[in-house]
């Protein structure tokens, strides 16, 4: 019976010691997207009480490119951000939204179903201004601000050669919608 123990005991601690790497991952919740050559991804990870502020910068050549600089970290915390948990997608006016839609819907990490918001003043520095942009984007959410899913803004583009998005700007460390934009295919 001892040994039985002891076997479950050790299993316990084995099952323990790789319970610590998903603690070596930050989920990233709000995805920004500037410029079309380059490109510069913002990604900002916890939000809604999570407690986990970590935020991440990769640029590259287009959208797949700064992708592909994965795995970002987070220089304070030495976490990797993950794209797993991304619920939105923030764009300046300055992207090639069809090619970042189409990236997301072919990228495993990337959810189809992350909503899309325009920043007025450019997605990096909406989110550098924004203590807390998942609370924000979710409250906005609640209050009916009807911002698209990524599949349902590249329907519309393709479909209606258009897409209304809410424009967001940044307002006393939070986040203000003022108003909706319309985004004409190129």
């Amino acid at each position: 019976m001892r040994r039985l123990a002891a076997v479950m005991m050790m299993l316990l601690l084995l099952a323990g010691c790789r319970g610590k790497e998903p603690d070596e991952l930050a989920l990233v919740r709000v995805l920004g997207v500037d410029g079309k050559d380059p490109v510069t991804l913002t990604a900002v990870c916890g939000g809604n009480n999570q407690g986990d502020e970590s935020r991440g910068i990769s640029a590259g050549a287009d959208f797949l490119s700064a992708l592909n600089g994965l795995p970002w970290a987070d220089t304070e915390t030495e976490e990797e951000l993950s794209l797993t948990s991304v619920s939105y997608l923030v764009v300046s006016r300055d992207v090639d939204l069809e090619a970042i839609l189409l990236e997301v819907l072919k990228n495993q990490e990337l959810a189809g179903m992350s909503t899309l918001w325009l920043a007025d003043e450019g997605a990096a520095e909406l989110l550098d201004r924004c203590a807390d942009p998942a609370a924000g984007l979710a409250l906005l959410t609640r209050q009916g601000a009807g911002a698209p899913t990524a599949v349902g803004a590249l329907a519309s583009l393709y479909n209606d050669g258009q897409v209304a998005l809410p424009l967001l700007t940044a307002s006393g460390g939070g986040l203000e919608l003022r108003g909706v934009e319309t985004w004409r295919a190129a």
